[in-house]
């Protein structure tokens, strides 16, 4: 992720756009905003945002769309749908299509901070790359090496495996130990 996290809040009413953006602005986020279904998923691929608030009832695509979109553009996207039309179904096509959360106008100032907050700490705790279960192995087998000055025999004994293991995974992680 680079600097600071980008929101990008999509309402077709400026009104409704202004106050969230107003709610939520900080010196830690960057907000921008976009006011049809067409313009968020310009502003979407243009700027690739960390999150996205996005109403459910726009102009030319509904919310739904959007979304259903935005997640064939980058499966990980993280959106909250906000709408005034709140319906389970809605809630929970969403919620199938992936949404992170779910607001309903009118909201009250303090919860969409809080919400935008728990999203955006969710969104920046994402580690960009999970080691694999091997890296993770080699890695360990690695440091256990280390620890006992290269002793095959003690490492085996300290990972709890047989000695010839420990030959097959030096061998295939290409472990080089003096």
């Amino acid at each position: 992720m680079r600097g600071k996290p980008t929101v990008l809040i999509v309402d077709d009413d400026v009104d409704i756009c202004f106050l969230m953006a107003t709610a939520i602005q900080s010196e830690q986020v960057e907000i921008i905003t976009a006011h049809s279904g067409k313009e968020a998923l310009r502003m979407y691929e243009q700027h690739h945002p960390e999150l996205v608030l996005l109403d459910i009832q726009l102009p030319e695509l509904s919310g739904i769309e959007v979304l259903s979109r935005m997640k064939k553009i980058d499966e990980e996207c993280q959106v909250i749908m906000v709408t005034a039309y709140a319906t389970i179904e809605t809630a929970v096509q969403a919620m199938k299509l992936g949404a992170l959360d779910y607001i309903c106008k009118p909201f009250k100032l303090p919860h969409l901070r809080e919400t935008v907050q728990n999203a955006i700490d969710f969104v920046t705790s994402i580690p960009e790359h999970l080691p694999t279960l091997e890296e993770v192995e080699r890695k360990h087998i690695e440091k256990v090496l280390n620890e006992v000055e290269g002793n095959r025999r003690l490492a085996a004994e300290k990972l709890d495996i047989s000695l010839r293991t420990l030959y097959y995974k030096i061998k295939q992680y290409n472990i080089y130990n003096p």
